[in-house]
């Protein structure tokens, strides 16, 4: 499944290598799934909010709120929104994986997995954490680019 928890994280790695070959930072797309999912499954623990209909009576009962299945893939998506060159290709192909976690994202409220407000806790939590990735690292990137540019070891490109 590719909006599983864990395909995020591969996604994350993939994401991250194509950044890099667009000479972009890619590490926030690497960290940001692994990250949304951490912080997902320890609020499931402590919030211990029980699943929709018979899904309350399986072994992960009583860890709905929020929902890693979209937590994990928004933070990659958000993270790389950030970080990836504003082309055509990049922005189609981002569109693309937005689409696809809306798909996944009725899947889970429609299959009784969760609860609508579990999958818009998950959407926000992993933007959150995708956005504060990628904009932290595009942030030192424009610093760095500003410091290499006044102490004269890159020229600025005239307009």
């Amino acid at each position: 499944m590719l909006a599983s928890p864990w395909a995020a994280t591969v996604e994350g790695l993939a994401a991250a290598v194509a950044l890099r070959a667009s000479g972009r930072p890619g590490l926030p797309a690497a960290l940001a799934a692994p990250s949304a999912l951490l912080i997902g499954k320890t609020l499931k623990k402590w919030i211990g909010r029980p699943r929709p209909g018979l899904a309350r009576f399986t072994r992960k009962g009583r860890e709905s709120f929020p929902s890693t299945h979209m937590a994990g893939p928004l933070a990659v998506l958000a993270s790389t929104w950030c970080l990836a060159p504003p082309t055509m290709a990049w922005r189609s192909a981002l569109a693309l994986g937005g689409a696809a976690a809306l798909v996944v994202a009725r899947e889970r409220v429609c299959a009784g997995e969760h609860w609508a407000s579990d999958v818009l806790a998950g959407v926000a939590l992993g933007a959150a954490i995708g956005v504060a990735f990628g904009s932290l690292a595009m942030a030192r990137t424009r610093a760095a680019t500003r410091e290499a540019v006044a102490e004269g070891s890159l020229e600025v490109a005239a307009p």
